[in-house]
């Protein structure tokens, strides 16, 4: 099921294709009305869930890339995602895990954060290549920390499932630009509106760009614009990381927390990349849920169990410098 938001940019891009393009509508929605609409839909959901098929690629030893799984129409799911948002904190950080499967016991890799332990992480096993980062959410986005080959902070903000901030006097913060201008031709791809994420950078205490949300710029304000893909800044100013949002879904609202009569959707169909990284996943969820099926310790990072696993010169702790620094 395509959304009306999606026909809507289709037919924007048609029309430029057929050389008749559409103008930008010349009505601009205000920034809190984009984002009370994006956090309607966002803050039903105090959970969710669904099977996955995935394809990652990152490297491995030596930077050779490593790839594994498939999202091809027949292909199985072979993955599991959980969210469990934290309600003291709607920025984050929240309990969240990406598990990919080789069979229901054999689990290939994870990417999570944990609220409890104040960490997040990712670690792999395919064969002889394996690898393991963790850092601590405090230090998430430090000078100098390093970036993890996909970070779970930057998966969990496509997923759109978590709350964007309304105070707009502090940060963290959103402020809205137009891709074009009222009343302008549409250009090479479509009328947008950009919504950039400020927050302030632990240890430095700097305000800087985090990420960018882009909507369709639509004419009909009754038709709920839904971020078709989203670009992460690093430290330095640079988008580091691409997301492209399609399909979106209903997702089944049930469980605490929850109304009746609540409806949200997702996009179950995601493509990021990390150019400067090498590396990338694919996403299609299926069966997306808020049910209240969250196994206990599903998303914990086992320092002592994971770390073990594996050979000292395959963990890398991203911030060790600065834990070292608060002793």
């Amino acid at each position: 099921m395509r959304t009306a938001t999606k026909t809507a940019t289709a037919v924007l891009l048609a029309l430029a294709a057929l050389g008749g393009c559409a103008k930008c509508p010349t009505e601009v929605v205000p920034l809190e009305e984009i984002i009370s609409a994006y956090n309607a839909n966002a803050s039903v959901m105090p959970r969710l869930w669904g099977y996955v098929k995935i394809r990652v690629t990152f490297p491995g030893p030596g930077g050779l890339p490593v790839s594994w799984g498939s999202t091809l129409p027949a292909a199985s799911p072979n993955g599991l995602l959980l969210l469990s948002k934290n309600a003291q904190a709607p920025q984050g950080p929240h309990d969240f895990v990406l598990i990919g499967r080789e069979t229901a016991s054999v689990e290939l890799f994870r990417i999570g954060s944990s609220v409890e332990q104040g960490a997040y992480y990712m670690w792999y096993r395919f064969g002889s290549n394996a690898g393991c980062w963790w850092g601590r959410h405090r230090f998430a986005g430090a000078p100098g920390v390093i970036a993890l080959p996909i970070d779970p902070n930057q998966l969990l903000a496509v997923l759109g499932a978590v709350e964007l901030p309304a105070d707009l006097s502090q940060p963290p913060l959103v402020a809205l630009s137009m891709v074009d201008q009222p009343g302008d031709l549409c250009r090479a791809t479509r009328c947008e509106y950009a919504l950039t994420y400020l927050d302030r950078q632990p240890v430095s205490r700097k305000i800087l760009f985090r990420r960018e949300i882009y909507l369709p710029w639509l004419h009909d304000r009754k038709v709920p614009s839904r971020p078709t893909h989203l670009a992460f800044f690093d430290n330095d100013g640079r988008r580091i990381m691409h997301a492209r949002l399609d399909d979106y879904r209903p997702v089944k609202i049930t469980g605490p927390g929850t109304k009746e009569g609540d409806s949200a959707v997702v996009p179950t169909d995601i493509q990021i990349e990390w150019p400067m990284r090498h590396s990338s996943v694919h996403i299609v969820l299926t069966e997306m849920s808020t049910k209240h099926w969250y196994p206990e310790a599903a998303n914990l990072f086992d320092e002592d169990g994971e770390i073990g696993a594996f050979r000292s010169d395959q963990v890398t702790q991203v911030d060790k410098h600065l834990e070292a620094s608060e002793k």
